[in-house]
């Protein structure tokens, strides 16, 4: 199966439209089939891995900290339809939730 472009600047559409923000995905220059997620549910600002092959995507458990010091895991997996990346995730800590993501990647890629 040919590898899928994940890499770009995707906007995540909320229901509510002012609460739309930015995803990025980058490749990763260290490993293969990996992509580093930005700004996944506009919570998790640390990078975060996503193997991908064809237009699968997979978060394995990784922890991250939010922006209050707590600690959190998040995993998932997606994909790409078209230009629409589709990711479903599970944070798991306090407060924790499930949540997916609809994103249009953008026309010039930034």
């Amino acid at each position: 199966m040919p590898e899928t472009v994940f890499d770009g600047v995707f906007t995540v559409q909320e229901a509510n439209p002012k609460d739309n923000y930015l995803l990025t995905l980058r490749k990763s220059t260290e490993k293969p089939n990996t992509f580093l997620v930005e700004n996944l549910a506009n919570l998790v600002k640390t990078p975060i891995e996503a193997k991908s092959s064809g237009v699968n995507l997979l978060i394995e458990d990784q922890a991250f900290i939010n922006y209050l010091g707590d600690q959190y895991t998040i995993s998932g997996e997606g994909e790409l339809i078209d230009e629409t990346l589709v990711l479903r995730y599970t944070i798991n800590g306090y407060n924790g939730y499930a949540g997916s993501v609809f994103a249009k990647k953008q026309a010039d890629g930034k």
